[in-house]
């Protein structure tokens, strides 16, 4: 049991024990029938701050988006299982006979909420889309893509055995012929997909509301409209005591414990996002003083990294040796070995690099401080984390200085190369194994603005490109795990904190709610009110 619901439990019990002495009568059957379904079937759940605000440039993927909650509009070819397995989704079944060869068979019977009929030049279509996005699967190029009957037959540009993974992504739906995923403003710009759920309205900034889908092919919805809410993240547990909303998610831990009410409890799902601290090995001027292997390894020998984990995410996360979640390697993350903290290794590597004691505590070289500024990805979720970094390279003589990026934003820093520590948080955002490895490889499928910082260096290349001819999800495991490994235990370009759960805190009238390890894969069909 993990150690925020054994809290939740205790006083939940201890809740019970109270209302038993107080009745004189400690016989279970005191606590009533399990309540009948409520007649409305009408969901609430806040979610905090909006995440289909259109942003600069123009977000354009209402319901899209993997970092927020999945409204049910959408859905995919294929589909994460819980453990980041693989499953049919709008494809029956798909055939790889050659690393750029792909074959989807597409699932019949199946309607978008305008009527149209889902068939393979719909799902070609959509696909055409992704094909003209920056971030999209390796090899995927406009043109790759072309309906064949009830098959669409896709010749990447480049061999990629891990498309059908790479296609369980939230933000790969398959979008209605002539539509665009708006604020539904007009018929062009509704979100218009297959799944349990179709558009109703968007209140940006307030509410985006959905219906059940009377036509949806597969178990269909017990909720009739789902109305996420959004406002200040620090509202969204007054919400849920005032008993305005039923559902509370993807808002900060810190904020969820603040809601009265003994019978509300607290579910996290399987922890899937990365929290890890980037080291600049690509920097230049001011920037460049990562660039000596032995501080990297300094830095890393120097982090208790379960210390980190327990000052910023005490309950809501795990302490884990490789970025990509230990639910997503499987067997193979017990392989990846990222150094435990040795305070005295450390600081003989300091030495070595030349960095000897300076008058205030931090080391000095050449007459200059050993000071290194750290940007955070998500300053509000961050700050502890970031306190518990700066004390413990304190020990060892590094200083460190949180700057504000802006007017930038954190990526742009990042992209720039202008920093020297940065606090990454990833999501892992589909089935492939070695998806977060993009941020280390400059290779064909790989984050180059990222990589020009953090890169694993051509080793990380080599078994980049290996990930994408591997051919099986357990082999691709594995390359994913030998590839963590360059970055956190060889060339130190990146030290594991955590990996973190989505914490939902769940009023007692919801029924059949799973959270979802990544949000944009939530499901809603099963999902009921009692009365």
């Amino acid at each position: 049991m993990q150690p925020r619901l054994r809290t939740t439990a205790a006083l939940v019990a201890a809740a019970l024990i109270l209302v038993a002495c107080g009745s004189g009568d400690d016989s279970a059957d005191d606590l009533g029938p399990e309540p009948g379904r409520a007649q409305s079937q009408d969901l609430r759940v806040a979610v905090g701050n909006d995440p289909f605000l259109p942003g600069d440039p123009p977000n354009h993927n209402l319901g899209l988006v993997t970092a927020g909650p999945n409204p049910g509009i959408f859905e995919t070819l294929t589909r994460l299982t819980g453990s980041f397995g693989l499953q049919p989704g709008l494809a029956l079944r798909w055939e790889n006979p050659t690393p750029e060869q792909w074959r989807f068979h597409i699932r019949p019977n199946v309607t978008f909420h305008n009527g149209a009929r889902l068939d393979a030049a719909a799902v070609a279509g959509t696909l055409e889309t992704i094909a003209r996005r920056q971030n999209r699967p390796r090899g995927l190029d406009p043109g790759t893509a072309r309906a064949n009957g009830d098959v669409v037959e896709i010749t990447l540009t480049a061999p990629n055995t891990r498309l059908a993974e790479q296609l369980a992504n939230p933000s790969m739906g398959i979008q209605a012929p002539g539509t665009t995923a708006g604020g539904g403003g007009e018929e062009a710009d509704t979100p218009t997909g297959t799944g349990p759920f179709r558009f109703e309205s968007y209140a940006p900034g307030s509410n985006l509301v959905v219906k059940a889908y009377e036509g949806y092919w597969g178990n269909k919805p017990q909720l009739t409209t789902i109305t996420f809410r959004f406002g200040p993240e620090r509202d969204a547990g007054r919400l849920l005591a005032t008993r305005q909303v039923e559902l509370v998610g993807h808002v900060p831990y810190e904020f969820l414990p603040k809601v009265s009410g003994r019978t509300d409890s607290v579910k996290g799902s399987p922890p899937a996002r990365a929290e890890y601290l980037l080291l600049n090995t690509g920097g230049v001027g001011d920037y460049a003083t990562l660039k000596d292997d032995n501080l990297r390894r300094a830095i890393a020998l120097a982090l208790d990294r379960d210390a980190v984990r327990k000052a910023a995410w005490p309950d809501d996360g795990d302490t884990n040796s490789s970025l990509i979640p230990g639910l997503v390697l499987g067997e193979a993350a017990s392989s990846v070995r990222a150094p435990n903290q040795n305070l005295n290794e450390s600081r003989r590597l300091l030495e070595q690099s030349g960095w000897g004691p300076g008058p205030d505590g931090v080391r000095v070289k050449q007459g200059q401080a050993l000071n290194l500024s750290l940007v955070l990805a998500r300053p509000d979720e961050q700050a502890k984390a970031a306190d518990a970094v700066r004390a413990q390279l304190a020990q060892v003589g590094i200083g460190v200085n949180v700057v504000d990026p802006a007017p930038e934003s954190p990526f742009i820093r990042i992209n720039a190369s202008t920093f020297d520590l940065y606090l990454a948080s990833q999501v892992q955002d589909d089935a492939n194994p070695c998806s977060l490895c993009r941020f280390f490889s400059i290779k064909p499928g790989g984050s180059l603005a990222f990589a020009s910082s953090v890169g694993g260096g051509p080793k990380a290349d080599e078994i980049y490109d290996r990930s994408y001819t591997a051919p099986s999800q357990d082999s691709a495991r594995r390359v994913a795990a030998e590839l963590m490994n360059v970055v956190v235990a060889e060339r130190f370009t990146a030290v594991p904190l955590a990996s973190l759960r989505n914490e939902w805190l769940i009023s007692p009238r919801v029924r059949g709610f799973e959270p979802a390890a990544l949000g944009g894969d939530q499901r809603w069909e099963s999902v009921w009110l009692t009365v």
